[in-house]
């Protein structure tokens, strides 16, 4: 035991204080939220330029509502609170419709958009503005551009024409517009929590729920989960491999026994882990606090936390450290790798399904497979209102069984593999070494 421990605070200590711990440390909030910085940061610095669109008016009625609309916007709705642009202006440019030759014309008006005199064109159909049922299934608005990822344009005229379209429909129709939109006004559906009677006898008012703390806190301890884990087994296995590729192993073996070894380098790995882990937990709960949602993780939760978060380096661990003990360099490892990963990445696959259906019999039946039970039951324990007590229990007990085959089947593996030189591993080695020893 004493071997053991010293093996793991030196594993411990070796990794936290390597710059690759304090750069995963750095890079774990942006890997994140990195996708939501960036488009703070480059909001309002898209292209600016003037984006010329042509339109072939066919109503002859659409074109100066259009001109309005775009005069509107240039001048009121494409600055901030500072007067800064932070959208591009659009420049109409009226295109007279020849009847007989309209096939012509947007072949020319595609031509231009190809040289980068417009950016787009649009054309209005015949009966656009006509009120009868035949009419409105036929009426239509071509959108023609050469960047079609652009979205913008076309929603945003989408928008102005449609709201012309429909006031000419109901006028045409002696239908008062005022009094539609006061009809179709939609009525609010508030998301409320349930009433509760106090320990005075009141009865508590629901609670207004609000929707980014509900979906934040559980997608957020799973992604911690997943990313602790990331980090954690790349080392894991390279320490392995590493040593065993420069004869460092062999030296160690002659005072160690290899499950002491291998269990001892969990162990310390377990402790990055849950370090990693306690200082983002630290920092989000300042966080929360600061906002005043402090009470949104029950202490409980944290707790399961990280006992599953240590059950789940320990299970997965195992294995990274079986597969770099048997294999000769890092191509035969990644190889190895990929149907691990695989598992490991099960729970993202199922991540929307279950915040939607948290008790569903697939939510219960995944959170109970072991492989998959620690993301997932954490996951469903932070989805209001929890899992019933007996669940968390059974998926502690089922993840400590699928760990300690693992890290006995890992340590047969580790013990053979580890002094073996030069022959690639394959499953089927490995299945035996696990079997016979």
């Amino acid at each position: 035991m004493r071997k053991l421990l010293i093996i793991a605070k030196r594993e411990y200590k070796a990794t936290i204080r390597t710059k690759t711990f304090i750069i995963a440390i750095i890079l774990m909030p942006v890997l994140m939220t990195g996708g939501i910085a960036v488009q703070a940061l480059s909001e309002g610095r898209v292209e600016m330029g003037d984006k010329r669109i042509a339109v072939l008016d066919r109503t002859g009625k659409m074109f100066d509502t259009l001109r309005e609309a775009v005069e509107k916007r240039n001048t009121d709705e494409i600055y901030d609170s500072s007067g800064r642009q932070m959208q591009p202006k659009y420049v109409l440019e009226e295109v007279a419709v020849i009847p007989d030759k309209v096939d012509d014309q947007l072949l020319k008006l595609s031509d231009r958009v190809r040289k980068g005199e417009l950016f787009a064109f649009i054309v209005t159909s015949p009966n656009l503005l006509n009120g009868g049922a035949a009419g409105a299934a036929s009426a239509t608005i071509q959108y023609h551009s050469n960047q079609p990822t652009y979205e913008y344009v076309r929603r945003w005229l989408s928008g102005i024409i449609n709201d012309r379209v429909i006031s000419v429909r109901l006028a045409t129709a002696g239908i008062d517009r005022k009094v539609v939109q006061q009809a179709m006004t939609p009525v609010s559906v508030e998301n409320l929590g349930l009433l509760e009677r106090q320990a005075s006898g009141e009865i508590k008012a629901a609670e207004q729920v609000d929707q980014v703390v509900t979906f934040l806190v559980p997608i957020a301890m799973l992604m911690l989960m997943f990313m602790s884990l990331s980090i954690t087994a790349g080392p894991l296995l390279n320490s392995v491999l590493e040593e065993k590729m420069q004869r460092i192993a062999e030296v160690l073996l002659g005072s160690v026994r290899p499950f002491e070894l291998m269990f001892g380098k969990l162990l310390g790995y377990v402790g990055v882990s849950v370090t990693l882990v306690a200082f983002y937990l630290t920092g989000g709960y300042i966080v929360l606090r600061h906002y005043g949602y402090a009470d949104v993780i029950p202490p409980h939760l944290l707790a399961w936390f990280i006992v599953y978060q240590a059950m789940c380096i320990l299970m997965f661990g195992s294995i990274f450290l079986a597969l770099g003990a048997c294999c000769n360099d890092i191509k035969e490892a990644q190889n190895l790798m990929m149907p691990v990963w695989l598992i490991l990445c099960i729970p993202m696959f199922f991540m929307s399904v279950i915040l939607q259906h948290p008790n569903s019999p697939l939510a219960v039946s995944l959170s109970l497979f072991p492989p998959c039970t620690p993301m997932l039951m954490v996951l469903r324990m932070a989805i209001p209102p929890g899992v019933p007590a007996w669940q968390p229990l059974v998926g502690v007990a089922g993840t400590l069984l699928t760990t300690l085959i693992c890290v006995w089947a890992a340590g047969r593996i580790f013990r053979i593999g580890l002094l073996l030189q030069g022959k690639p591993p394959k499953i089927i080695d490995m299945a035996r070494w696990v079997i016979r020893g």
